[in-house]
C-alpha cells in the first residue's frame, strides 16, 4: 500500500473532513464495482456447471425474532382447579390469589384439583 504525499497533520479539521467524504465516495465505488466483478465470476462458473446464482444461494429462510404462537392459543382451556367459592384456575399463567391465599394457609393446589 503506498503511503499519500498528503500531510494530514498540516490539514485543518474542514480540509480533513473533506478529505474524508472524498476517500469515502471512492471507496464505496471501488466497492461497487469489485462486488459487481464478483457477481458476474460467479454467474459464469455457476453457469458452466449448469447452475444458476439463486440454485447456489438457495432460498434464504425468513428471520425473525417472534415466537410461534402455542397451537392451542385462543382455544378455551378446561379448569383443573377449582376454589371454595367455585374459582377456577386451568393452572396456565399467573397462580390466582384465593390459591396463594390458600396454600399459605397450608392447603396444597392438589387439594383443589378437578
Amino acid at each position: 500500500m503506498a503511503k499519500s504525499a498528503i500531510d494530514l497533520n498540516a490539514l485543518s479539521a474542514a480540509e480533513l473532513i473533506e478529505l474524508i467524504k472524498e476517500a469515502e465516495a471512492v471507496l464505496a465505488t471501488k466497492r461497487e464495482g469489485a462486488r459487481t466483478e464478483l457477481v458476474e465470476e460467479i454467474k459464469v462458473k455457476a453457469a458452466a456447471l449448469g447452475l444458476s446464482l439463486n440454485d447456489l444461494l438457495g432460498r434464504p429462510r425468513p428471520h425473525t425474532n417472534v415466537r410461534r404462537p402455542r397451537s392451542d392459543a385462543g382455544k378455551t382451556v378446561v379448569a383443573k382447579y377449582r376454589g371454595p367459592n367455585g374459582a377456577e384456575w386451568t393452572g396456565r399463567g399467573r397462580k390466582p390469589r384465593w390459591l396463594a391465599e390458600l396454600e399459605a394457609e397450608g392447603k396444597t393446589k392438589e387439594e383443589f384439583a378437578l
